[in-house]
């Protein structure tokens, strides 16, 4: 077979490179012609493969790739190939292999809508859109299930385009490490043998995090900091990392060695690395580490950072990130009792075959896609009417068999759960399966007003709760798993759209497990533990949504279902589940504005005013949601925590009228029996 890969530019440095050059050789030993179509390239041409450089010139990124991209079409239409396999995102690709980050899944986030106006914008959106987007053909070999989710929420592609691959560790990449190895490399650079060796490995240092690695560097503790070096690897622009080091007056500890092709040498000499990154689709440097046996400290936005904790080897930050954490965590790691157990462990690691295999399975993805070419069966569906899309997972589709369409779903019945003006919520059953259906009818020009003039953002369709069930999936918080999502309509007060989700078997709301608690309170050791445990995993439910921009708007106790995989009367944690739902009116920001924080938590403990909760269950859920001492908590915290009881009593008195329940003094001493003491 004959195959053009493109790619923007080639450096040896560069892990998507590496990798590109991997799947070369396995098609060279099968026989394929391959045909390499890039702007630039370092480094010697690999053999066995033809390499074509496309000139292009322009001030910016986007003008470069843009004109690249044209003269690459007349190039292609003027030769024959079996499959144009991309390296980058870009119009006209059979294959694409996805080794970087979903760019509208970062910048949407991260900038105000007006940068979507934006030339750069324009340009990476709709290279982006031609590859995942719904109307594309574009096959994806895809390295990180993480951010298949994240391009899934943005542009809808279906499961049967993706081929997930196994890791891309190269095993001629293994350091075999000799303290001789690790000892001569410390001379050759000039290290003493009692300094702590902090390693940083990558190119583009601002995305990687450097910055972060240094004010961890200079945040040590004064004797630490004194017997440590941070080494930087990789190609980049260091200026401005030298000045920020001058700045923190760590400069002469921080060593810039430029790209480096003896890369494992040197994690034979170095003591731990750091990987702070910003966004890292994989991180095939965390995988040569830990086969290394050197410790590492990396962020959880690393697609690779799961196998640190599944081979125990060192520390993953949790998002949001925290500098104070990172600080905390990179003091403690430098002289851990732990450091012996994270090297074996690592050594231990490195007899996984499945880190090896990548070539190998991609070039047997991209063979069977070309010699057995089928129809997407579960490509999403546009009408004629080009606002209309609906999207849905294999195994559901089939159900349906061919009752599909966006109609066919709107029409479905069954139980009604809930319905209000616009919306309906109700179960039915699939192939012996139960699903919830929620459909959106239109909220109307008077709803929408209604919200803005309340400086409150309309919900008009479910796009909220398809965003907040995949951003919560990747905070690793349960909750449901979409089966169909659909839209009709340009207009937003008429736009119709459904998202239909599993149900969630043999689950309990937790205002309904908690009831009992009033008249009958735990009063065994493993009730009262359970009790607890209740408290400080819904704390952490809250604190890991609301430090990464999510607030909910109805985080009431029946919105928390609690699955327990053993008797009622008698449940363990360690067999139990919280499940997040009902997330229509979620809302997902860079930073949650505290209004929006003391509304969630108000709302919770409103629910739980009558289930029996004591002053020091309040106190034990205010220690975790802080994660701080109590201590600290009432002396930093204590006017934030009065806000909250006052919105919750505010509540309390409000549903009490609404009902016509008159207010006596001991029912008000009740709701505020939990209250901040002053």
């Amino acid at each position: 077979m004959r195959f053009a890969l493109c790619v923007y530019k080639h450096s040896p440095f560069s892990g998507l490179s590496h990798d590109m050059l991997r799947i070369i050789d396995e098609c060279k030993h099968r026989g394929h012609e391959i045909v390499v179509f890039c702007i630039d390239w370092q480094g010697p041409y690999p053999a066995g493969a033809k390499v074509k450089i496309i000139p292009a010139s322009g001030l910016t990124n986007q003008t470069r790739t843009a004109r690249f991209h044209r003269r690459l079409r007349r190039q292609l239409a003027a030769d024959t190939f079996d499959a144009v396999v991309g390296f980058n995102k870009m119009p006209g690709l059979d294959i694409y292999y996805a080794a970087d980050y979903c760019y509208d899944g970062r910048v949407i986030p991260r900038y105000r809508s007006l940068y979507r106006l934006t030339p750069r914008y324009q340009h990476f959106h709709k290279f982006e859109r031609s590859v995942f987007g719904p109307d594309s053909v574009t096959k994806i070999l895809c390295l990180c299930v993480r951010e298949k989710s994240v391009y899934q929420q943005f542009h809808h592609t279906p499961d049967s385009r993706f081929a997930e691959l196994p890791p891309t560790l190269d095993r001629r990449r293994l350091a075999n490490c000799t303290t001789q190895t690790g000892n001569r490399i410390r001379r050759e650079l000039g290290i003493l043998d009692n300094i702590h060796l902090i390693l940083f490995v990558g190119s583009g240092f601002k995305t990687k995090g450097l910055d972060r690695a240094i004010r961890g560097l200079a945040e040590l503790p004064v004797e630490l900091r004194k017997d440590s070096n941070l080494l930087v690897v990789g190609q980049g622009n260091p200026r401005p990392f030298q000045r920020l080091a001058r700045r923190l007056r760590v400069f002469e500890k921080v060593r810039f060695l430029g790209g480096r092709s003896d890369v494992p040498e040197l994690l034979c000499a170095a003591d731990l690395l750091i990987h702070p990154a910003y966004s890292e689709n994989t991180g095939m440097i965390l995988l040569e580490a830990i086969t290394a046996g050197l410790p590492v400290l990396a962020t959880d936005v690393c697609g690779y950072a799961k196998h640190i904790e599944t081979s125990r080897t060192g520390r993953v930050l949790a998002s949001p990130f925290s500098q104070e954490t990172l600080n905390q965590a990179l003091a403690e790691m430098l002289v851990s009792d732990e450091r012996d157990a994270w090297k074996n462990n690592g050594l231990a690691y490195r007899s996984n075959p499945e880190l090896y295999t990548m070539p190998e399975c991609a070039v047997d993805k991209i063979e069977r896609w070309i010699l057995q070419p089928v129809a997407d069966p579960a490509a999403p569906v546009r009408s004629r009417n080009r606002s209309t899309l609906t999207w849905y997972r294999d195994e559901f589709r089939e159900l349906l068999r061919g009752k599909d369409g966006f109609e066919d779903i709107m029409t479905i019945t069954g139980e009604v759960y809930r319905e209000v003006p616009g919306r309906c919520t109700l179960r039915f059953i699939r192939g012996g399966n139960a699903y919830f259906l929620k459909a959106h009818s239109g909220v109307g020009w008077r709803e929408i007003a209604k919200n803005l003039l309340s400086f409150r953002l309309p919900v008009i369709g479910a796009r909220n709760e398809w965003h907040g069930i995949h951003f919560l999936q990747r905070l690793g918080i349960d909750t449901m798993r979409i089966v169909a999502y659909g839209r009709s309509g340009r207009n937003p007060a008429q736009r119709h759209s459904f998202i239909v989700t599993e149900e969630i078997p043999a689950t309990i709301t937790l205002e309904e497990y908690c009831a009992q608690w009033n008249t009958n309170p735990p009063k065994t050791s493993s009730s009262i533990y359970f009790k607890r445990w209740l408290i400080k995993k819904t704390a952490e439910i809250v604190r890991t949504m609301h430090r990464n921009g999510a607030n909910h708007r109805d985080f009431y106790l029946c919105h928390l279902l609690l699955k327990i995989d053993g008797p009622l009367d008698n449940p363990v944690p360690e067999k139990t589940a919280i499940y997040v739902i009902d997330l229509h009116r979620v809302q997902l920001r860079r930073r949650t504005p505290t209004r929006w924080l003391v509304k969630d938590i108000a709302s919770l403990y409103y629910s739980g005013m009558n289930i029996g909760l004591t002053q020091r269950d309040l106190f034990r859920f205010m220690k975790v949601y802080d994660n701080k001492s109590l201590r600290e908590t009432l002396a930093g915290r204590s006017q934030f925590w009065r806000r909250v009881t006052n919105r919750a009593v505010k509540l309390h008195d409000s549903e009490r009228r609404k009902t016509r329940i008159p207010i006596s003094s001991v029912d008000r001493q009740t709701a505020v029996s939990t209250t901040i003491p002053h």
